[in-house]
């Protein structure tokens, strides 16, 4: 007895899958300079947001890594920090303005809508009032036209 065994070759029922599961990863592809992924096993770079000022030696030590700091360069992160702050705040400020606009408009737009469903229900019992009307009237001139028919058989 062997351990092989004689399955038959379906390989003609085999599809190939060349699509790509991620749809944008030809963009890596062409770029020039790609940025390499942070090693894993260093922490994250200081970004000497806590700092010592040294009057005495006239210079900014960071509180977290012990690195002397450059002060122009540390006032100038901060700024572009908080200009990027402002930004965002700005953006976030006219988003809500618009939002605000947009839901005015819906209120408003809710209002109309209920004005006009209570339009419409306003005509639906008119219409509902003249539909029972004429059936009244409609019965009634069937019951004349039947006691006219009898009136006529009998003769």
């Amino acid at each position: 007895m062997s351990d092989q065994i004689d399955a038959p070759d379906n390989s003609d029922n085999v599809l190939a899958f060349t699509k790509r599961f991620d749809k944008n990863s030809d963009i890596k592809e062409m770029r020039n300079l790609v940025e390499a992924p942070p090693p894993e096993h260093k922490h994250h770079r200081c970004q000497h947001a806590n700092v010592l000022v040294d009057e005495h030696y006239r210079q900014l030590t960071c509180r977290r890594c012990g690195a002397v700091v450059d002060a122009f360069d540390w006032i100038l992160a901060r700024t572009k920090g908080e200009s990027k702050i402002d930004w965002e705040l700005r953006a976030l400020r006219q988003e809500i303005t618009d939002h605000r606009q947009g839901l005015e408009k819906l209120k408003r737009e809710e209002v109309n809508c209920r004005a006009r469903i209570k339009t419409a229900q306003f005509r639906l019992a008119d219409v509902n009032a003249d539909i029972d009307k004429a059936n009244k009237e409609m019965s009634f001139l069937t019951e004349r036209l039947e006691q006219v028919r009898k009136l006529r058989g009998a003769r």
